[in-house]
This record gives C-alpha cells, sequence and structure tokens, in this order.
C-alpha cells in the first residue's frame, strides 16, 4: 500500500484515493465546501488546497490521488492564505442575514470564517448583488439564491444520485445561480437530501424553517423505522438527558423537530427519503395514549387464570415488525413460543425495493428480526390467530401495534383487528396511540412509539442496528420490552429492563446473532456472519 506523509505523520492508505479521503480517514481536518464522499468530485471552492512537495503549486486534495511517498502539508502559512483569500471571494456578496438565517449554528461559512478567515470586508455593502430569496423549489426545499457560493452539491446530487437532474447552474460568470426549470420543479422522493448537503443557508427545509434554533436541540444518532431498509439518521429534538444520564437514553421530555441523514456506507451512504425524513410526523397524527388503567399483575393473573381452565395454548400473543428484537425476544418468552408478528405481507414484501436507491416495500422496521427469532410459526400471522380465536382456541391474547410511520395501515389489516378483539375473551392491546378499533379491547395500554425507546431493529439485509431513545414516551407509556420484562418478573423469571442485557440474552440463544452485542453492534450496525441472501 502506498505510504503519504501528512504533517509529519506517515500513514498507509488504498491505492486510488485522494488525499482529501486519507485526511478525513486519519482525524486531518481540511477545510471544503465542494468536497462530498458520496456525491463526485467537483474541484471548484478551492478550500481544501495543500502543499505536495514537488508540485509547483498548490493542490486540490478533493482532486488528487495519492502517490507512495507523496509528502503533503495542511497547516503553512501559504495554505492559510490561500483559504483565507477563498473565504474573502465567497463572503463578497454573501448576505449578512445571518440573524434569521435556518443554517446559523451550523453553517459552514460562519465556521470557517471563525477558523481561517476572520478578515474585514474590502467590499461596500450597498454593492453586493441581490438575487431571488425564499422561492420554493419544491414542496420540501425553499431556495435563497443570494446564500448560495456554487458549490453545486445540490446540482451533483440530482444528477449523479438520483439521476433526476431538477437542479442547474444557469448563466455564466458573476450572474451564475442555481435553479430550476420553471416545468420541473424539485419533487423527487429524496428532494430533502440538498438540505443535508448545503453548506450555507441556501437550501433550507420548508418543514423545518423558522421552527427552532439549532444550538437548542439535542442530535442522537438512531435508525429510521419507516421501512424495512433501516436508514441510519440523526434525531433532532429538545430533550436533554435527565438526572446526569445517557444522552438517547435517559431523555427527559421533548419534541422531535428534523432528522438529518446519518452517514453508513453499508445501508444508506448518507442519504434519506423523503418519506422516512418526515416520517417522525405521524407520531402527531393521533392523540397519545398517556395512561394505563389496570396494572400488569392484574393483567398476568388473567393470563395465567385462563391457562390453568383452557390450556397453555388458549393463550398468545401478536407482535409486530415495529417493534424491537428486546420486545420480541421477551414476548416470545412470556408466552411460550407462541407469538407471531404478520399482520400482513410483511415476509412478502421486505426484501423487495420500492426504487433503485433507499425505499422497500415493506414500511418496517424490523421484520427480518422478527424471522430471526422465529415468529412466523404455524399461527399464521394475523388472519390465523383471529380464526383460531373464533374456533375458542386462543382465548386470551396480547396484542403490540405500532403504526406504520409511513403510508396507512392497510383496512383489511384493521378489520382483522376489530374482528379478533371481537373473538377473544380476554385481550390486552399495547399501542402508542388512540385507534378506534383498540377501543373493545380488555385493557388498553399505553406503549412508546419509535424514537421513545433503544432497542435494536434488522434490517432487510440481516444488519443489526441499534435505535436510540431520544425523548421520553408520555405520560405512563412504557416500551414493549420493560413491560414484558416485567410480566415475566411476575411469572418469577428475572429479567433485566436493560436492552442490553436482554440482547446478551437474545445473542446466547440465537445462532445468527452469536457473539454479538450493543459494543459490537455500534453506531452503524453489525451484519451476522450468516446473511440473509437479497431477493432482487
Amino acid at each position: 500500500m502506498p505510504k503519504i506523509t501528512i504533517n509529519g505523520q506517515i500513514y498507509e492508505a488504498e491505492k486510488g484515493r485522494t488525499i482529501i479521503q486519507v485526511a478525513d480517514d486519519v482525524g486531518v481536518q481540511i477545510p471544503r465546501y465542494c468536497y462530498h464522499p458520496d456525491i463526485g468530485i467537483e474541484g471548484s471552492c478551492r478550500m481544501c488546497l495543500v502543499e505536495v512537495k514537488g508540485a509547483p503549486k498548490l493542490m486540490p486534495s478533493c482532486a488528487t490521488p495519492i502517490a507512495d511517498n507523496m509528502e503533503v502539508r495542511t497547516e503553512t502559512e501559504r495554505v492559510h492564505q490561500a483559504v483565507r483569500y477563498a473565504m474573502e471571494f465567497l463572503l463578497l456578496h454573501h448576505p449578512i442575514d445571518c440573524p434569521v438565517c435556518d443554517q446559523s449554528g451550523e453553517c459552514w461559512l460562519q465556521d470557517y470564517y471563525m477558523a481561517h478567515a476572520g478578515h474585514d470586508s474590502r467590499y461596500p455593502l450597498g454593492q453586493k448583488t441581490r438575487r431571488k430569496k425564499a422561492s420554493d423549489l419544491g414542496p420540501l426545499v425553499k431556495l435563497d439564491q443570494e446564500r448560495c457560493i456554487l458549490c453545486t452539491r445540490c446540482v451533483r446530487f440530482t444528477r449523479n444520485v438520483t439521476k433526476t437532474n431538477e437542479i442547474q447552474v444557469f448563466s455564466r460568470g458573476h450572474t451564475s445561480a442555481i435553479g430550476i426549470f420553471e416545468d420541473k420543479p424539485l419533487n423527487n422522493p429524496y428532494s430533502g437530501n440538498v438540505v443535508d448537503v448545503c453548506p450555507v443557508g441556501a437550501l433550507t427545509s420548508s418543514d423545518f424553517r423558522f421552527k427552532v434554533r439549532v444550538w437548542f436541540l439535542k442530535g442522537t444518532a438512531s435508525v429510521c423505522g419507516g421501512c424495512s431498509t433501516g436508514c441510519n439518521l440523526r434525531v433532532d429534538h429538545s430533550a436533554r438527558a435527565a438526572g446526569g444520564g445517557i444522552p438517547g437514553y435517559s431523555a427527559t421530555d421533548g419534541k422531535i423537530y428534523r432528522t438529518v441523514g446519518r452517514r453508513n456506507v453499508e445501508v444508506n451512504k448518507s442519504w434519506l427519503c423523503d418519506e422516512g425524513r418526515l416520517s417522525f410526523h405521524t407520531l402527531e397524527r393521533w392523540p397519545r395514549l398517556r395512561h394505563a388503567s389496570v396494572d400488569l399483575s392484574t393483567i398476568h393473573a388473567r393470563f395465567e387464570s385462563i391457562r390453568k381452565q383452557h390450556g397453555e395454548d388458549a393463550v398468545a400473543a401478536l407482535g409486530s415488525a415495529g417493534n424491537t428484537n428486546e420486545a420480541l425476544f421477551l414476548l416470545k418468552k412470556y408466552f411460550n413460543g407462541r407469538v407471531d408478528f404478520r399482520l400482513g405481507q410483511e415476509v412478502e414484501l421486505y426484501q423487495q425495493r420500492q426504487d433503485e436507491l433507499l425505499r422497500r416495500l415493506d414500511k418496517h422496521a424490523n421484520t427480518q428480526g422478527a424471522l430471526d427469532l422465529a415468529l412466523a410459526g404455524g399461527l399464521h400471522g394475523l388472519r390465523g390467530m383471529r380464526e383460531l380465536a373464533e374456533q375458542k382456541k386462543i382465548r386470551g391474547m396480547w396484542i403490540s401495534f405500532h403504526p406504520q410511520l409511513v403510508g396507512e395501515d392497510p383496512p383489511e389489516t384493521v378489520g382483522e383487528l376489530e374482528r379478533l378483539l371481537a373473538a377473544l375473551e380476554f385481550s390486552v392491546v399495547s399501542t402508542t396511540h388512540e385507534f378506534e378499533w383498540a377501543r373493545s379491547a380488555s385493557v388498553i395500554l399505553p406503549m412508546a412509539a419509535w424514537a421513545e425507546e433503544r432497542g435494536t431493529y434488522t434490517n432487510y439485509a440481516g444488519r443489526v442496528q441499534i435505535t436510540a431513545r431520544a425523548v421520553m414516551p408520555p405520560g405512563d407509556a412504557r416500551p414493549l420490552h420493560g413491560l414484558m420484562a416485567e410480566m415475566l418478573n411476575l411469572a418469577g423469571v428475572q429479567v433485566s429492563t436493560d436492552p442490553g442485557a436482554i440482547f446478551d440474552w437474545i445473542s446466547r440463544e440465537t445462532p445468527l446473532y452469536s457473539g454479538m452485542d450493543y459494543e459490537t453492534i455500534g453506531m452503524l450496525g453489525a451484519a451476522p456472519a450468516q446473511t440473509p441472501q437479497e431477493v432482487v
């Protein structure tokens, strides 16, 4: 492998990589605007210039491949001067509207000005060029042309990633500006990503715009629950760690304001689909369940009574592919394997693509996890369990229901749930919202929703990933794994409510997950040694 020296330190790197890629790998910070690892190289902003020994001029590190024994310096006065000049040029006509700009607090112009420039403007304020402000590019994105620095990240995203080419650079020279053709709005299913890649305040989110200042937000690394791809994202919310606890695990009450793509090359690169990006709004569609009217000891006693009177098989549970692995595992333990999760066609759809990028037809996050836990057995899903209930072979059931975060739950599924409840002698529904169909249940328990619990999902490709708690569930609502841990404790089986400890139990009893724990899963997930084959 080639050896490269950066600021006096020798590193080995893979042949064909560029200087900026190697620098990122080893933690050397090089400023950049136009470079993004997932949308191609442009080399236009001139912010990433570095000195290369033997080269007569500064070289753009984003476009310069490494060579064996190459010596690179990123901190010389010559480099700093070049960055200062580039910053002054970019700020020449930039508006002084930071107090009202949505990007303020996470703007790269602000950050790099403080780190590398610090100059006073030599250009008369009254002569700054005025351009179109706050125009709609599409339903989710607004453009402020005055703030644009022509890094062309958005142009390359629509050209190289979505291949829809809505955003282009129009005119030449000083009059150059990004925009769209009037008859071709930016409305592809991944349009929100151009806001994520914009390093300044030129492209802003219509959904997030003017909602809150970013320095009031806390970011929690998590996983999208919108479909079986399991895209990595960051949940930005107003909650804080409770009592000095762990952010994202022992959080206080808070509100989710947005989600932003989190880079994972193995799953979603840097991208989110618009459906997944906005799926947290589903949590606001119906009134939340907040209070439990019956305690778990009463529920346990009723299930025990049915078992004694009608046998073990008279009690069962219906989980959901929106539940975590930890919750489904404990559900299986309490109900002695009499558990299913199939509400509809999850198993038929979870590996099928909806498009060529990220979206899958199954709008549940953990279908593969439920299959790995062997929950697709002889009960034959919702319809099969409804038939058994009508035949009085099942008399008591626990039903855990997570609404789809993307799209609508099929009407036939809701109809089957209503018929199931009508056929049961005793029913417990643990769910997140006040659903009309659940009103006929014997007991309704409030349950934590997505982003309100910690656990793991297994995506369509078999990759186990940690979904984190960003905000607290409302009122008495609890994660299903916590409810089932208490139920097992009432049954005489001592179980921790810590998701990490529950997953250790899973890894001991599930060969596919053997040797895995939260530490090995980490922030980017981990694939078992044997992974399910993708159905094309």
